[in-house]
């Protein structure tokens, strides 16, 4: 890797010719035919001085020394031979990368050129395609080369027409379902509660009920079962699911937000999520829920794989007992009668404009990283998932771990058993981005979770008068309650499109 502070040099030296003045009047004929010949055979020769490709990015850790161990091999191979220098910068993390990003748009005192590429998610690449700054890929790449990608991904990429790419995938994550086997096998015996019950929302739903019950049955205290199960990134639920059920909540449309936020699809979800959660079924108090797993809140998560390395292994209850577990990895849930859906997300890599020599030196650098061999190395073993649909095989990348002598994390291992071929056999969905749309992720992220956890604490209130389970979660899930929440969501989305 070339230290950030080195200066390259190409500075070439100029030959100088000295010449005897001769009587003879031929010589300087003949002197100012040579200079004339060499002067064409210079500026007729090839540039061949090194192509200089700066990247940004917000790798940190383990991910950040992997990605430059890559960058180092492509210097020393391909790029030493076509003559392409990359250097990486880590601008820390994905907030300060996008400031970083802005302030050298701005030209702000202190801020460095912006860089030839850059990791991005979609919503900023796309508001950076709005100012023209960036390259579509798509030219660079045969028709063969570009099918070789997993769909899903470069179509993200497909700022205003569906044959462009102004995005290219590096590594992807999308969302499995993680399991306490410790809790889920005494439940499962005593019950007979099986795995495939949670291979659907209303499966998990009713199985999380059967838990709660099955929990609260244990001591003498009514009503204090234990949540079964809780979700992160809350807004996937809600656009995987009415995708699903065939009415996308929001979609991009000329680059403005279409909403359809079809009645019967919202009660679905409501019926999925915030019945279970105010009866007690679900839960989500922790930053994360693998934080509400590790303290025994709940039994059952969904969340990025990007996350499976940090998959709990211990569990430390309220009283200061701990208790060694183990979990796996499970498909993510669909709705019953449904196409498997699941989200696709990480940030890909953009390219500023700059001349075609350096375009092409910087799409060679990101076909070599997304080749089979490195793509696996960077994306396995940090977490992510390969862009290529010949990478996404466990026995790639088995036989890869195997003749590079490393070993592939146990978690990231059985994650990857679960996603690799829910990565072959879903749908992936991602909506594209358009003005506003981090407003209208918000306001699917915690119109519903937000109610949910506040209804919760009123039934709860209503137990603890005497109430039972049954009358007090009826109180908080009635039509009026939903057709409130539906209004103001549906509101807060169309006012986006004023």
């Amino acid at each position: 890797m070339i230290n950030s502070n080195e200066k390259i040099s190409t500075n070439k030296g100029r030959g100088q010719v000295n010449h005897t003045m001769k009587k003879n009047v031929v010589l300087p004929i003949l002197l100012a035919g040579t200079f004339v010949l060499t002067a064409c055979s210079q500026s007729e020769a090839p540039d061949d001085r090194p192509v200089h490709i700066t990247m940004w990015h917000y790798y940190n850790g383990a991910q950040k020394d992997q990605f430059d161990e890559l960058v180092q091999k492509f210097n020393d191979t391909v790029g030493l031979d076509q003559k392409i220098i990359v250097e990486t910068f880590s601008k820390g993390s994905v907030t300060e990368l996008e400031d970083a990003i802005t302030a050298s748009m701005d030209g702000k005192t202190g801020s460095d050129p912006l860089p030839n590429l850059c990791s991005s998610y979609a919503d900023t690449a796309y508001k950076l395609y709005q100012k023209d700054l960036l390259v579509d890929y798509r030219p660079f790449l045969t028709d063969e080369e570009y099918n070789s990608y997993v769909s899903g991904y470069v179509e993200e990429g497909n700022f205003g027409s569906e044959s462009s790419m102004m995005i290219f995938p590096i590594a992807k994550s999308t969302e499995v379902l993680t399991l306490n086997n410790t809790a889920w096998e005494p439940f499962a015996k005593e019950t007979g509660a099986s795995l495939e019950n949670l291979s659907t929302w209303e499966g998990l739903a009713q199985t999380a009920k059967s838990y709660y019950e099955w929990t609260d049955a244990k001591t003498e205290e009514p009503n204090d079962g234990q949540a079964f199960f809780g979700r992160d990134s809350f807004a996937n639920y809600m656009l995987i699911g009415s995708h699903q059920l065939g009415h996308t909540i929001y979609v991009s449309e000329d680059g403005a937000i279409k909403t359809d936020a079809e009645k019967e699809t919202m009660r679905r979800l409501w019926d999925n999520y915030y019945v279970p959660y105010i009866s007690g079924y679900y839960l989500a108090e922790g930053k994360f829920r693998s934080d509400d797993l590790k303290t025994g809140r709940i039994a059952a998560y969904v969340g990025s794989t990007s996350g499976a390395a940090y998959t709990p292994e211990q569990v430390t209850y309220d009283d200061g007992t701990t208790e060694d577990i183990t979990c796996s990895q499970l498909p993510l849930p669909n709705f019953e009668g449904t196409e498997a859906c699941a989200v696709q997300q990480g940030a890909g890599v953009v390219m500023f404009d700059a001349d075609e020599k350096t375009e092409k030196a910087a799409v060679t650098f990101l076909k070599w990283l997304t080749e089979d061999e490195q793509n696996v190395c960077f994306s396995a073993a940090s977490g992510y998932l390969p862009v290529k649909v010949s990478a996404n095989n466990m026995e790639e990348i088995n036989n890869y771990f195997k003749e590079s002598g490393q070993e592939l994390n146990p978690k990231l291992e059985a994650m990857l058993h679960t996603a690799i071929p829910q990565v072959q056999q879903y749908e992936l969905y991602t909506t594209k981005p358009f003005e506003h749309a981090n407003d209208a992720r918000k306001i699917i992220d915690s119109t519903l979770p937000a109610l949910a956890k506040a209804n919760r604490e009123q039934v709860q209130a209503l137990l603890a008068e005497g109430s039972s389970l049954a009358d007090a979660v009826a109180q908080y899930s009635t039509d009026d309650m939903f057709e409130a929440w539906y209004e103001d969501t549906e509101s807060q989305l169309n006012h986006l499109a004023d």
